[in-house]
């Protein structure tokens, strides 16, 4: 299977600095192109306008006579000195073709055409000046944009040739100074992955330490205290077995009896001590494993808090995991009971843990009331979670918009690597 292909550091600050210019680039070069061919039919209109009124004195002359001869030489002229023009006709009042002068060659003209009508004037000569009476006809002008587009595509040519040297300039500026940029950006940001690493190693001997601090305590309550506690109580029943031979009968009951209490207190406190043993380092999982101590748990959890349904589902081996690996799974789907038993007051809760490979998968979710992560504040049981998971390098996510659901993707090799 081929790996992608991923930018590098240098890459994407070429991309995050030169894609905006190329895009701004792009804009005004297609802006200017489309504001010259705007320029050219803007002109043409305008002069092709002023070319029909002006030849409207020149064609009454030739329609009041007949003659077209010299207002055939006026246009060839006209033609001669401006290459824009493509066809001059001249059109009766009836709109019929009486003189039509085009230029020889390719260029192609405009669909519009620009019209002046030629009027029949009549002259006042007691009261001077003359009125319109009439129309003679129609000169209509033809332009075609080929040559003052040819112009205008050169000098925009010219223009774009000028823009995409800056732009190289620029490409080549940018590329000298991502240079170092990027040699100092990569530096930091190893520098960060070596601190993110070094943290997770610290967190992972914190956790470490207080799993082995925990595992003494354990150890130290198991045969120290609960040993002493049960030489106690065998002395108290000792005492209280001792109290009937006393007389009078009356002191001898009344040592019997408070023999008898301490045998109850250190009873009390045997069941509390092997209680805490079990918290410290539960036992279960030395004798049943991952699996059996998490369904050992859930039953403990479901017969405390009947109001809950609690349910398990496992899926893969788990046998593979070293004390570390099931211990901390152990702690993450303890801690996530509590939370749901304490705060979520929900009336079913589920439990699921899978080994995929090298990679354990715990998801927890209950139908509770949920909360929102950005105005609660998180308690220290999700901090510990979260700690527990990031030293070993794994995944936490966490959905509260309907109940809440806890779902940890952890590596295994990352708990091999650290025993």
């Amino acid at each position: 299977m081929r790996a992608k292909w991923r930018p590098g550091t240098r890459a994407r600050l070429l991309a995050i600095t030169l894609l905006p210019v190329l895009a701004l680039f792009a804009t005004l070069t297609w802006y200017n192109y489309q504001s010259r061919q705007s320029e050219v039919h803007a002109e043409l209109a305008e002069r092709g306008q002023l070319l029909a009124s002006a030849l409207v004195a020149s064609s009454e002359i030739s329609l009041v006579h007949g003659q077209f001869d010299e207002l055939r030489v006026t246009i060839n002229g006209m033609l001669q000195t401006d290459s824009a023009i493509n066809r001059v006709t001249l059109l009766d009042a009836e709109r019929k073709p009486l003189l039509e002068v085009a230029p020889r060659g390719d260029a192609m003209p405009e669909a519009r055409y620009y019209e002046a009508a030629v009027h029949k004037r009549l002259l006042y000569v007691t009261g001077g000046g003359n009125r319109n009476v009439g129309t003679m006809g129609y000169v209509q002008v033809r332009m075609s944009p080929t040559a003052l587009l040819r112009k205008a595509r050169s000098r925009f040519q010219l223009e774009l040739a000028v823009a995409l040297a800056g732009l190289l300039a620029c490409a080549a500026l940018a590329w000298q100074m991502t240079s170092g940029f990027a040699s100092s950006l990569q530096a930091s940001m190893q520098a960060v992955r070596a601190a993110d690493a070094e943290k997770r190693r610290l967190l992972q001997r914190v956790t470490t330490a207080v799993e082995d601090e925990r595992k003494a305590i354990a150890l130290e309550i198991h045969d120290e205290l609960n040993a002493t506690l049960i030489a106690v109580r065998l002395e108290a029943q000792q005492i209280a077995g001792l109290a009937v031979a006393l007389q009078p009968a009356e002191p001898a009951e009344q040592v019997r009896d408070k023999a008898q209490a301490i045998t109850k207190l250190a009873l009390g406190l045997y069941n509390s001590g092997r209680t805490l043993v079990r918290r410290l380092r539960p036992e279960m999982l030395d004798m049943l494993g991952l699996q059996g101590a998490l369904e050992e748990m859930l039953r403990q959890v479901g017969s405390s808090h009947p109001a809950c349904r609690f349910s398990l589902r496992t899926e893969g081996d788990f046998a593979g995991l070293d004390g570390d690996a099931a211990i901390s799974a152990y702690r993450i789907v303890q801690e996530a009971l509590s939370n749901i038993v304490k705060h979520a007051r929900a009336g079913t809760a589920s439990v699921e843990v899978a080994r995929h490979g090298d990679a354990l998968r715990i998801a927890v979710a209950d139908d509770g009331t949920g909360f929102d992560p950005a105005r609660t504040a998180a308690g220290v049981g999700l901090a510990g979670m979260r700690e527990r998971v990031q030293a070993l390098g794994g995944s936490f996510a966490m959905d509260c918009s309907s109940g809440t659901r806890i779902a940890i993707t952890l590596p295994v090799e990352a708990w091999r690597a650290g025993t």
